[in-house]
């Protein structure tokens, strides 16, 4: 059996891990930016998805799968391409992340440090990365920013990162929805708004801290030309619009943050708001 036909057999399997399955991972990692989408979404990532949270991999084997993932073959693969194949390598090794962070939570085995350095190696991808498409016709998801958020999501809630980081996080979150390359459209300002809401439940940024990053998407300096203004002003109505009925969903801070973003909304398009 080729590679392709091995995953497939195990799927059809319910996911039965063979006896050289550490093996198997790092073969699934090495392939993991393959522009088949078939392979790379449903047999790669699924396959990594049902065993690194629950087989039974030594810490050594953890790591060694949270190395590969951190690197410059990975993660950070050409970073700062764009309308390359190599997005695919860094948007679905940023997945594996948020497994790594599950299996942890259940058997710890990352140090307070290996936590940040998996922090410091994401916010420099989500910095930098410059691809915004979501799904491709021909090669299926792409979907970095939305992977992004998902990581974000999961590291916002631990306790080793602290208020400058959090900071930080909402910096990166306000870069990226103020894009003007695309109008995004495939749900990453709904997935964008996850970690903010656990941003909010960590109640270690002031109310007023929050406030005032809100209103910064009002005040957003405005591309020249009209089309990239139409697509910032499209991404930032859009985020804006998620975050407010999140946030009134949950019926937990609304009665401060809502008005606030009410009126952001209003100043980003005032045509749309005026009697």
């Amino acid at each position: 059996m080729n590679f392709k036909e091995k995953l497939l057999y195990i799927q059809e399997n319910q996911y039965q891990a063979p006896t050289d399955a550490f093996d198997l991972i790092q073969e699934m990692l090495h392939n993991i930016g393959t522009v088949d989408a078939q392979l790379r979404d449903e047999l790669i990532y699924t396959t990594l998805s049902h065993w690194i949270p629950s087989l039974p991999l030594t810490t050594y084997e953890l790591e060694q799968i949270l190395t590969i993932v951190l690197d410059d073959n990975h993660l950070l693969f050409k970073l700062g391409e764009t309308h390359s194949d190599s997005v695919f390598t860094r948007s679905f090794s940023m997945l594996v992340i948020p497994l790594l962070l599950t299996r942890h939570k259940e058997t710890p085995f990352l140090s307070n440090e290996r936590i940040h350095q998996i922090k410091d190696t994401v916010f420099h991808n989500i910095r930098n990365e410059k691809d915004y498409r979501g799904y491709d016709e021909t090669k299926g998801w792409a979907h970095a920013v939305a992977h992004a958020a998902d990581v974000l999501e999961d590291l916002a809630q631990y306790n080793e990162l602290d208020e400058a980081d959090l900071s930080t996080m909402l910096d990166l979150i306000y870069e990226k929805m103020t894009i003007s390359k695309r109008i995004y459209s495939d749900g990453e300002d709904e997935r964008m708004v996850k970690p903010v809401m656990c941003i909010l439940n960590r109640n270690l940024l002031s109310q007023t801290y929050i406030l005032q990053w809100i209103q910064r998407f009002g005040t957003v300096e405005n591309e020249s030309e009209f089309l990239p203004a139409f697509r910032q002003k499209n991404n930032i109505k859009n985020f804006l619009k998620s975050l407010y009925f999140r946030i009134k969903f949950h019926g937990v801070y609304d009665a401060a943050l809502c008005p606030t973003i009410e009126q952001t909304l209003y100043k980003v398009e005032p045509v749309y708001y005026s009697s």
